[in-house]
């Protein structure tokens, strides 16, 4: 059975945020897909473990299980919040560790999705194919980022369409067999249909 890594990259690992209902729906879809899926929430580290692994040290058993788990996927789903435009320094700190330390120079495909307080309309267009470098908010070293989906204004959506969203991600997961590059055809157009209605919001502000 191959397996599947589920990560919250949330420094807040509760289950009422919406990265960590994001990560368990994906699961729930890989599960059901047949995949072998575990899930690992970086927020439950010591940020003095987080803090060793950026250094380049690792002496913390729950951080080698947590490396060890990453290390034996065929694939990886990686959910977090965007900080000043850029990954979590907690997520930034494992896979810095792990692309130093035990991976491959090719690096490793993941299935990234962002959440934002920003509309998403606002980074959509740094994610157009020929970009010159990879945008900030997907820096992650040592992964190759698979058709990120953004998730904007995650703190004033509606009810519903956070139930929209938390339906695609488990899309997402059932389509797991097929590459994470496999997009479910409705993602797209909902997507764009937030964008409009949130940017019409924004520029009246």
């Amino acid at each position: 059975m191959k397996k599947l890594v589920v990560v919250n990259g949330h420094p807040d690992p509760r289950p009422n945020r919406f990265c960590a209902a994001l990560c368990d729906a994906y699961q729930k879809g890989a599960a059901a897909a047949g995949w072998q899926v575990s899930r690992l929430d970086i927020g439950r580290l010591p940020l003095s473990c987080l803090e060793a692994l950026r250094q380049g040290q690792c002496d913390d058993a729950a951080a080698d299980a947590m490396l060890a788990d990453i290390e034996s996927a065929q694939r990886l789903a990686v959910v977090y919040p965007l900080w000043f435009d850029q990954p979590p320094e907690g997520v930034r700190s494992i896979f810095s560790y792990l692309d130093q330390v035990q991976w491959s120079p090719a690096g490793r495909k993941a299935h990234v999705i962002v959440t934002m307080d920003m509309p998403a309309f606002a980074y959509r267009t740094q994610l157009r194919p020929g970009a010159a470098q990879k945008p900030l908010m997907l820096d992650l070293p040592g992964l190759i980022p698979e058709e990120p989906v953004l998730i904007g204004c995650v703190s004033s959506i509606q009810p519903e369409q956070r139930q929209q969203w938390l339906a695609a991600m488990q899309e997402f997961g059932e389509r797991t067999n097929l590459g994470a590059a496999v997009t479910p055809t409705r993602i797209g157009a909902f997507a764009a249909a937030i964008d409009r209605t949130v940017s019409q919001w924004w520029a009246g502000l």
